[in-house]
């Protein structure tokens, strides 16, 4: 039952980091843009500022499921893939978002806050998914081991060499 419980309190710790780290990326991506000068096409630092928010999201997401035991090849390509899917998120509210009120004063400048959310969501799922496949993966392993004797008897007992 415990264990449950820790599952769940990774998952929503990786679903709030995610949405603050959203935030952070989203204003990474506006400042960066600005710093730029806005120099290429409007799709490019449209594209550049949703993308920060999506690495912001899925890095979020993917720090609640952080796993000592996996090489570093091994956690950056479950970051990339977290990230991947976060960013796959931000696109998807984007088409399918409510978006911003025409009428508001500041529309043009505006962002659609489902955009954090969707990112958060799908960065989340993910990194939630490969979390609870690597403790299964791990449990699974640990009991298919034969064990022959404990290890106290293995370390208290005399060698030949004596």
């Amino acid at each position: 039952m415990s264990n449950y419980l820790v599952y769940l309190g990774r998952t929503g710790a990786g679903f709030i980091s995610a949405i603050v780290l959203a935030f952070v990326g989203d204003l990474t991506g506006r400042v960066i843009n600005l710093v730029l000068g806005y120099p290429w096409s409007l799709e490019f630092h449209v594209a550049l500022h949703m993308v920060c928010i999506g690495l912001g999201a899925g890095t979020g997401a993917y720090l609640a499921w952080v796993s000592l035991r996996w090489n570093r090849y091994t956690s950056a390509g479950v970051l990339a893939c977290v990230c991947a899917i976060s960013i796959i998120g931000v696109y998807v509210a984007l088409e399918y978002g409510p978006g911003v009120d025409p009428t508001y004063w500041w529309s043009r400048f505006a962002l659609d806050s489902t955009v954090h959310l969707s990112a958060a969501a799908h960065g989340t799922v993910l990194a939630t998914l490969i979390g609870l496949g690597q403790q299964w993966f791990y449990l699974k392993r640990d009991q298919s081991r034969r064990t022959r004797t404990d290890m106290t008897t293995l370390a208290a007992a005399p060698t030949d060499r004596e």
